[in-house]
């Protein structure tokens, strides 16, 4: 039986992938260069399941790191771990600091995809957590977003995503080594900036149903060929654009997420128009 909360979860979450543009000091090998915007995200579109506040003070921003580094750098922005700065005065001290943070690895997603039980217990899991994350956006809370991301149990080397003052970002980076660097613009050279409602929108789907998640290894271009050209005229995504094509027998929409390269499961869940 179906209930209206499994429908819900089914038709919201759909989708989120990652294949970010830019220069970081060391680029996953199986991510893309996307040089295409994701079209229709920056329009004004209702935040989805009732979150979404935007907070134009903060932005996220992002950085490539081996799982070592992962780990330390959540420690560190998450204000477990302090930071040794050097005043202008020359005396050092040590600082804390608390932003919002994100996790992504190829194999830990990968991990919750081929342990997925189908199970009533794996549905509550799920749901919990979008749940969670609906909690997080809709009261700013810090500690309820990070307590989805535990650097401990991290597998893998993967992305890093922060929401906090660039200058303080990189205040912090240039004073640990080895120094990281934060992921570039494509077009522009500058920090690649993810919008608040995008992350919102990746967060709330990669921990409501991760299972109908790919990250996409070429760029957006590549897929674009010879394929049918659409736009999601309704929910979530809807201005969006894309393309249709079968992925493991499976009908998929591939499209630019911010500068990422995603497939999403669950087509017939959102009206579409094609596009000529």
């Amino acid at each position: 039986m179906v209930t209206e909360n499994s429908m819900e979860l089914e038709n919201q979450a759909f989708l989120s992938n990652q294949d970010i543009t830019g220069e970081a000091p060391k680029l996953l090998l199986c991510s893309s260069i996307a040089s295409g915007s994701d079209l229709g995200s920056n329009e004004g579109i209702t935040p989805m399941a009732g979150i979404g506040k935007e907070y134009p003070e903060l932005s996220w921003y992002y950085l490539y790191l081996s799982n070592k580094e992962l780990k330390r750098y959540i420690s560190v922005f998450s204000g477990r771990k302090a930071v040794r700065l050097r005043t202008p005065s020359g005396t050092v001290e040590e600082r804390f600091f608390c932003f919002k943070v994100f996790s992504y690895t190829a194999t830990d997603h990968r991990k919750r995809f081929e342990q997925c039980a189908y199970t009533k217990e794996e549905y509550t899991a799920r749901r919990d957590s979008a749940r969670v994350v609906k909690e997080a956006f809709a009261t700013g809370s810090t500690q309820k977003l990070n307590a989805l991301t535990n650097e401990k149990g991290i597998e893998g080397n993967g992305w890093l995503f922060v929401c906090a003052p660039l200058g303080q970002l990189e205040c912090i980076l240039s004073a640990m080594l080895p120094r990281q660097y934060l992921v570039t613009d494509y077009n522009t050279h500058r920090a690649a900036v993810i919008p608040q409602r995008q992350m919102e929108e990746f967060i709330y789907l990669y921990e409501s149903m991760p299972y109908n998640i790919e990250l996409m290894n070429r760029p957006l271009e590549d897929y674009l060929q010879k394929k049918q050209r659409i736009r999601i005229t309704g929910g979530v995504f809807r201005g969006k654009e894309g393309c249709i094509m079968r992925l493991h027998r499976n009908s998929r929409l591939v499209f630019a997420f911010g500068n990422m390269t995603i497939a999403i499961s669950y087509l017939h869940a959102f009206p579409f128009e094609k596009i000529d």
